[in-house]
C-alpha cells in the first residue's frame, strides 16, 4: 500500500514539474513576441489603406444591391413534382383555385418600382407596373391591391393569403369592372 502511494506522489510531482516548465515556456515564448512587436515600428491606418478598404466595401455593397434574381418557374411548387392528380386526392387534395385558372395576389412590394407577385395556374409571376402578364396590363401597384387593364376591361386584384385546404367560389375578392369577358 505504502508503495502505491509513493508512486502516486512521484507522477503526481512529475505532472506539476512538467506543468510549471510548459507555463514558464509559454510565457518566455510571449514575453519574446511582445519584445519583438515593441521594437517594430507598425503604422496603422495610413489615408491609403483606408482608402482601399472604403473602396472595396463600397464595390461589394453596390455589386449586393445590384444583384437581381430571376427565376423562371416556383420552386416551391409541388406540382412539378407530382404530377397524378388521382395521388393527389389520395391524400385529400383537390386542384387549388390558381391551377384552375384564377389569378390570386400572392403580396405588394411598394417602393420606387412597386411589384407584385400573381399566383395563376399553379405558378408564381412577379410583376412590375406597366409589365403585361396574361394578356394583362399592370396599371397600378397599391400596398393592397393591384390594377390590371386588358381592352379597356379592369381588373382589380386584392392581396389575400393562400388558401388552407380548401376556397369556395363566391370567396373570390377579385372584382371586374367594364365590358369584355376574359
Amino acid at each position: 500500500m505504502r508503495q502505491r502511494m509513493n508512486v502516486l506522489w512521484g507522477i503526481t510531482l512529475a505532472l506539476l514539474i512538467a506543468c510549471i516548465i510548459w507555463i514558464g515556456y509559454s510565457n518566455y515564448r510571449m514575453s519574446k513576441q511582445v519584445e519583438d512587436l515593441r521594437r517594430r515600428r507598425i503604422t496603422l491606418g495610413t489615408d491609403q489603406q483606408l482608402q482601399e478598404t472604403v473602396n472595396t466595401l463600397e464595390k461589394n455593397l453596390q455589386e449586393r444591391l445590384d444583384y437581381v434574381t430571376h427565376v423562371e418557374v416556383d420552386p416551391l411548387d409541388l406540382t412539378r413534382v407530382i404530377q397524378s392528380k388521382s395521388f393527389l386526392a389520395s391524400l385529400g387534395l383537390r386542384e387549388t383555385l390558381e391551377q384552375q385558372g384564377r389569378m390570386r395576389l400572392s403580396c405588394t412590394v411598394v417602393g420606387d418600382d412597386p411589384s407584385a407577385i400573381i399566383k395563376f395556374m399553379g405558378r408564381s409571376q412577379i410583376v412590375h407596373v406597366g409589365d403585361v402578364f396574361n394578356g394583362f396590363t399592370v396599371q397600378e401597384i397599391s400596398s393592397a391591391q393591384m390594377v390590371l387593364n386588358k381592352g379597356g376591361s379592369r381588373l382589380v386584384l386584392v392581396n389575400e393569403s393562400a388558401p388552407e385546404g380548401e376556397l369556395q367560389e363566391g370567396a373570390l375578392k377579385t372584382s371586374v369592372s367594364g365590358e369584355g369577358q376574359f
